[in-house]
């Protein structure tokens, strides 16, 4: 489990231990929640998507057609 935060008040937490596929191929795919305990407004929403796109294109080698947020 990976976390990074983003803010004082959000944070992306990245769980490896489920396995997914998209598209019925076996190249590394994602699929993630945004949940918040308070409102997400669209500005904060876009740039927490981003950010876990980023993360997850870079770091994982997930790219972006393979991931559902």
């Amino acid at each position: 489990m990976s976390q990074v935060q983003l803010t004082s008040g959000s944070r992306i937490v990245l769980m490896g231990s489920i396995p997914i596929a998209f598209g019925r191929t076996g190249q590394p795919s994602a699929y993630g929640e945004l949940v918040s305990i308070g409102g997400l407004y669209l500005d904060t929403n876009k740039k927490l998507s981003a950010a876990a796109a980023t993360i997850l294109e870079i770091k994982l080698f997930v790219p972006k057609n393979h991931f559902f947020l």
